[in-house]
């Protein structure tokens, strides 16, 4: 079991796996890092050695870098594991893709699918019925109502509201504490309260 990525993202992957009393190999760098050790764990090299592991989970915040990666994975043949949080409530309805990081104290309610390569970080609320699509991240607090839908590489910010069945278009960036009360045309960055361009 390989962490592809030795920044924040990579120790916060790191501390779940930990929780949930699996023991990874070690890591993978991405550039601009190139260290020796993350937390006492060992770092191989760079992503140039991705065949040389048989499953592992890409561990990066920013969306676009880590879709990028994930397809190097992909096509090596690399299993990618989908990382829980042993503190998540997850209902038993719900669908996973692969390569998926779920943050402590994490809530997914009936319904909801999260796509491939997909964060949902610390304490974030995705309510029933939801679609969050490939390679998006849902940031530490925020709550997404029933049936909201996310599009691909998408982020929402720290402690940000989406109101139930609102449409978060391709490449939003949705600020931190923001209320989104209508949908986001794709490419957008909105915030505020309620959010705007």
């Amino acid at each position: 079991m390989i962490i592809i990525g030795t920044g924040e993202q990579g120790r916060v992957v790191l501390d779940i796996l930990l929780f949930g009393g699996v023991k990874p190999d070690g890591f993978l760098n991405i550039p601009p890092f190139e260290k020796k050790e993350v937390c006492g764990f060992p770092v191989f090299g760079d992503i140039s050695m991705l065949s040389q592991f048989k499953k592992g989970i890409v561990a990066l915040g920013d969306n676009q870098k880590r879709k990028e990666v994930f397809g190097e994975a992909v096509s090596t043949g690399l299993l990618l594991v989908n990382v829980i949080h042993p503190s998540a409530v997850i209902s038993s309805s719900v669908k996973f893709g692969k390569g998926v990081i779920i943050g402590a104290g994490v809530v997914i309610n009936t319904g909801a699918e999260i796509g491939d390569n997909t964060i949902i970080n610390t304490g974030a609320i995705i309510e029933h019925d939801c679609f969050i699509s490939p390679h998006s991240h849902i940031g530490p607090g925020a709550c997404l109502g029933g049936g909201v839908f996310v599009g691909e590489c998408s982020l929402i910010g720290l402690s940000a509201v989406i109101l139930p069945d609102i449409k978060i278009g391709k490449g939003v960036v949705v600020g931190a504490g923001s209320v989104v009360t209508r949908d986001v045309p794709n490419g957008l960055i909105v915030k505020g309260i309620p959010a705007k361009p």
